[in-house]
C-alpha cells in the first residue's frame, strides 16, 4: 500500500510547498503595494539569490524576498522579516519556452548586500529589485513599460539538469502591471 501511495503523497508535498511559496512572493507584493498606496511612501521588494546550504546542488536560485519602506533622503527600512520560501521552491530565472520566465528578477541592486544580513546567507547574496511609488505607479515604467514584468515560482527539481527548457507542469507566475501596480497571478493546473 505504501508503495502505491508514494508518488501521490509527494506530488501532493510538492504542491502543497508550491502554494505556500506562491503565497509568499504574493503576499510581499500586496503588502509592498499597499503600503505605498496607503502610506504615501515608495516601497522597494528586494528578491535574494543565494547558494542554500541546505539543499543539495543548489546553483543559487532565488529563494527569498523582503519588503522595504524607502524613506525621502533614500534610507531603507523593512517592513517585515525576509520571507524565505518553502525549501523545495525557487524563483526561476531560467529562460523557458524561449523567454525569460522572470523579468522582475533581472532588475540588479547592487547596494543591498552592503545594508541588510539576511538568513541563511548572511550577506553573501545577490539582489534584484523594483519599487512601488506612493502614485500606485512603479519603476518598471523606467526600465520598459511594454515588457511583460513578472516572477514564476516553481519547484527547485523542475530546473534540475540540462533538459529544463520547457515550463513544468506546475508553476505560478505572477505578473505586476507597471503603471498601476496591481498584480496577477496565473496557474496553469487550477
Amino acid at each position: 500500500m505504501a508503495s502505491l501511495m508514494g508518488p501521490t503523497l509527494n506530488s501532493a508535498l510538492r504542491g502543497t510547498a508550491l502554494t505556500q511559496g506562491v503565497d509568499k512572493v504574493i503576499g510581499v507584493l500586496s503588502l509592498a503595494r499597499q503600503t505605498a498606496l496607503t502610506k504615501g511612501q515608495t516601497v522597494e521588494v528586494r528578491f535574494y539569490s543565494y547558494v542554500d546550504p541546505e539543499t543539495p546542488g543548489d546553483k543559487g536560485q532565488f529563494h527569498a524576498l523582503q519588503a522595504f519602506s524607502i524613506d525621502d533622503a533614500g534610507n531603507a527600512v523593512p517592513l517585515h522579516k525576509t520571507q524565505t520560501l518553502p525549501q523545495t521552491v525557487v524563483m526561476a530565472t531560467n529562460a523557458l519556452g524561449g523567454s525569460s520566465v522572470s523579468t522582475l528578477l533581472s532588475l540588479p541592486n547592487a547596494n543591498a548586500p552592503s545594508q541588510f544580513s539576511i538568513p541563511r546567507a548572511k550577506k553573501a547574496y545577490t539582489c534584484s529589485s523594483f519599487q512601488f511609488y506612493r502614485s500606485g505607479s512603479t519603476s518598471l515604467l523606467v526600465n520598459g513599460a511594454s515588457m511583460n514584468w513578472c516572477v514564476t515560482v516553481l519547484n527547485a527539481t523542475d530546473l534540475l539538469g540540462t533538459t529544463a527548457t520547457n515550463l513544468p507542469a506546475n508553476y505560478t507566475t505572477v505578473t505586476i502591471d507597471p503603471y498601476n501596480g496591481s498584480l496577477r497571478a496565473y496557474r496553469p493546473t487550477l
